[in-house]
């Protein structure tokens, strides 16, 4: 027989202590930047590489379902953002703003904001950060 007064198992103890999505996910932690050593040819130029396509949209991909659990605010059926990002070197979102909100409340997008910043990039070798453009769109 089961008692009812038993302590809550994990997923439920993890959702109690989870205030708000972000909350569920953990925070990445920095990585050591790569160094930008080029020694080019003379006449050739050389830049950092930074980040690839893959690697950005696997770091977003492994936390935008989170930012579901925000909710659906009041009054849409649909939203279209877009976030200015900056990954670090060390691959740890160092600023994150919505260049376009679609008109939705601040909580709302103080929520999807909190979920992107916890996006794990692998480190690369852009000293002052890697822009990244990031167009998050969602029906309910």
């Amino acid at each position: 027989m089961s008692n009812p007064r038993a302590a809550p198992g994990p997923l439920l103890a993890l959702l109690l202590i989870s205030a708000t999505p972000a909350d569920a996910l953990p925070t990445p932690k920095p990585e050591r930047c790569i160094p930008f050593d080029a020694d080019p040819a003379e006449g050739e130029m050389a830049a950092p590489e930074g980040l690839g396509y893959d690697q950005v949209r696997g770091a977003l991909n492994g936390v935008i379902q989170t930012a579901l659990r925000c909710g659906q605010p009041a009054g849409y059926t649909e939203v279209h953002l877009t976030f200015e990002l900056v990954v670090g070197c060390n691959g740890v979102v160092s600023s994150i703003t919505a260049s376009e909100d679609d008109g939705v409340p601040a909580t709302y997008l103080a929520c999807v904001s909190a979920v992107i910043k916890k996006a794990d990039f692998p480190a690369h070798d852009m000293a002052d950060g890697m822009p990244v453009t990031y167009p998050v769109n969602v029906n309910w």
